[in-house]
């Protein structure tokens, strides 16, 4: 079981380092008024972050609303 565990740890390290990689381009990105450019990896990295937190809150919503029942 450890051994799984190391073997998919590595693959999934690979496929993040290889979807870094693809997506080093810089894009232009228009907010209401302002426009600036950043990194492709790093807004798919910061919608990964928003969603895993809006994830958690939820999820801890959740739990808290079923104790109280």
């Amino acid at each position: 079981m450890r051994k799984l565990k190391s073997i998919v740890t590595i693959v999934l390290g690979a496929l993040v380092v290889l979807i870094a990689f693809q997506n080093m381009a810089a894009v232009e990105l228009t907010f209401l008024f302002w426009t600036f450019e950043a990194r492709r990896i790093v807004l798919i990295g910061i919608c990964v972050v928003i969603g895993f937190l809006l994830g958690r809150i939820t999820s801890t919503h959740k739990q808290t609303s079923q104790e109280v029942q």
